[in-house]
């Protein structure tokens, strides 16, 4: 059974299935827009069709050169009038279509950062149609290969497929899609917009070649060196024979010595609880590589690490709704973390992060904390301070990467080294309050291997 949690998102369907958190949005008749909610969806699109300006400007030309026939008395501007205007109504009087079918389709729902999402659109009529346009419009973070539009004159359909990719995580709306079409002889022009489905973008987890033990372990089977003996793979000593002891842990070169027997110890593996806490109260930093940016790759991060040691993992956000999802193991766990963090973003809201609120289900006794923030603001602050009072061994992973600027004016400068003292000095109390503090590497995210634990809480694992 998986643990109770709170304002948490349901498990996320495998890619290109929508997801159970909302339900399907069925496709919808519309007059100028329509909606393709799923995966791959077909339906009819009503185009709003008008007079194109070509027609409308040869109307205008003809009937100016009629109105100065009859001023001037001279046949000359009828002649050049007439085939404008037997060109506008010859185009006019062809036949437009009420509705066009269009289908389209993702390819994928879900992915990561630069991986590319194919968007397939396939648009038909029942008559031969002058032109058939479409363009795709994305948000300014996706990039797109080839072109973003495609046009195709004299046809009954037009299909193309676009590959997109994001590169930011987020979720963002694929769309919309605009469809313009013309009649032959351009005398109408219809248009419709679509808007596709929406993309749910992750974060790339960083690699993490080892991990940092947490102090306490649980009395579970892991893959954690503990300092305990029991069942495990590492040598940890040798000890006199007891009844009970397996035959095959008897060490017979060392019995055969001293004529008694002896057996060896292992050090048992263990499992740990680790929960990885975001700081969403403030986003500070360059576009793409802000203080929220790196905190959420950074928790990507250490929850894709500690799953692979099959260990029970879980998330909180301090900031807007107190979100948070209970410690649990699988890799599912780690797409159902994800979706937490990416709801963070759309809080735009500040609520007072009391941790006391928190179940003890969320932050189990002695988990592991790695705290994702800018160290800005003070309640934020205030809650590492909780989590370590609460006996929570601590690492702070500091993702401020900017300084304010010094400028020129020397009260400026000397507030910018005002501000450096202070910050020194929140780190050094936190750090004598037994909380690892962290900067984060640009090259490598988060350093897990130079983490060390030991000191910050005692007892045997």
């Amino acid at each position: 059974m998986s643990p109770a949690t709170g304002d948490q998102p349901p498990e996320p369907a495998s890619a290109g299935e929508p997801s159970s958190s909302e339900p399907a949005r069925q496709p919808t008749l519309a007059r100028q827009s329509g909606w393709v909610g799923m995966p791959r969806a077909k339906l009819e699109v009503t185009p709003h069709w008008r007079l194109s300006r070509m027609c409308i400007r040869l109307a205008v030309f003809g009937v100016l050169l009629l109105v100065a026939a009859i001023v001037s008395a001279r046949a000359e501007p009828v002649l050049v009038a007439a085939p404008c205007l037997l060109a506008v109504v010859l185009a006019v009087r062809q036949p437009r279509p009420a509705t066009v079918r269009v289908e389209a389709s993702v390819s994928e729902l879900r992915s990561f950062e630069d991986d590319g999402v194919e968007v397939s659109v396939s648009v038909a009529a029942d008559t031969e149609l002058g032109e058939i346009g479409l363009d795709l419009a994305l948000p300014a973070t996706f990039v797109i290969d080839g072109d973003q539009a495609r046009r195709a004159f004299a046809v009954r359909a037009l299909s193309h497929t676009w590959t997109v990719r994001a590169e930011r995580w987020g979720r963002w709306r694929v769309g919309p899609l605009h469809l313009r079409l013309r009649t032959r002889g351009w005398g109408h022009v219809g248009t419709a917009e679509l808007t596709l489905s929406e993309l749910t973008v992750f974060p790339p987890p960083s690699a993490a070649r080892e991990v940092a033990v947490p102090p306490a372990l649980l009395a579970r089977v892991g893959s954690h060196v503990a300092r305990r003996t029991g069942h495990g793979i590492e040598f940890a000593g040798i000890r006199s024979f007891a009844p009970g002891d397996a035959v095959r842990r008897v060490n017979w070169p060392v019995s055969t010595r001293r004529g008694e027997l002896y057996v060896n110890e292992y050090a048992a593996e263990r499992a740990a609880d680790v929960v990885a806490v975001v700081d969403t109260t403030v986003d500070v930093g360059p576009f793409g590589r802000s203080s929220l940016d790196l905190g959420v790759r950074g928790a990507a991060t250490v929850v894709q690490a500690y799953l692979r040691y099959a260990d029970r993992v879980g998330v909180v956000t301090l900031g807007g709704a107190l979100r948070w999802l209970a410690p649990d193991v699988g890799a599912r766990q780690y797409y159902r973390i994800v979706e937490t963090l990416l709801s963070s973003r759309l809080d735009d809201r500040f609520l007072e992060p009391e941790l006391a609120y928190l179940p003890p289900q969320a932050l189990p006794p002695g988990a592991l904390a790695f705290v994702f923030t800018p160290l800005i603001d003070p309640r934020a602050v205030e809650a590492v301070r909780n989590l370590r009072e609460r006996g929570h061994p601590v690492v702070v992973v500091d993702v401020l990467t900017s300084e304010p600027e010094p400028g020129r004016e020397r009260d400026a400068q000397l507030a910018v080294r005002i501000w450096r003292l202070d910050r020194e000095v929140l780190l050094h109390g936190l750090e004598e309050m037994g909380v690892t503090v962290l900067p984060w590497d640009e090259e490598y995210g988060i350093p897990l291997e130079r983490v060390r634990l030991e000191p910050l809480l005692g007892g045997a694992r």
